[in-house]
């Protein structure tokens, strides 16, 4: 048990231990990410496929790689727009489609509060820097 700031009392969260099959499925599911960033992948669906449970899955990536699924993954689709917006001439539009995501704004609100920019401004400013 800890004490926070606020003196309130916080219980360190059950951990379940992993075997080496579960990180190969864990690894595995990396993978699967990693390769299909821009498509729409669910835990369920990530778990089916790798032969992991969902709690097994989600608490073991956050182990291994030090993030949620779903943080992971965001990390994913933001550094392949900034690949893109530094090297093609696509459109907002057409990249926020291009790496999974279906609303711009969306997008671009996650972009901005990564980098501190708009994927516009950013790219006019890395350009500039060149």
């Amino acid at each position: 048990m800890f004490i926070n700031k606020r003196n309130q009392r916080i219980f360190k969260p059950y951990f379940m231990p992993l075997s080496n099959q579960d990180i190969q499925y864990i690894q595995r599911a990396q993978t699967i990410l990693a390769e299909n960033f821009d498509k729409h992948i669910t835990i369920p669906l990530l778990a089916r496929q790798t032969g992991i449970n969902e709690a097994k899955l989600k608490e073991g990536f956050k182990e291994l790689y030090g993030q949620s699924i779903h943080t992971y993954l965001q990390q994913l689709r933001l550094q392949k727009a900034q690949q893109l917006l530094l090297t093609t001439e696509m459109s907002v539009t057409d990249i926020t489609y291009d790496i999974g995501y279906s609303h711009v704004t969306h997008f671009t609100t996650l972009f901005k509060n990564e980098f501190g920019l708009t994927p516009t401004e950013w790219r006019k400013q890395k350009r500039e820097d060149l």
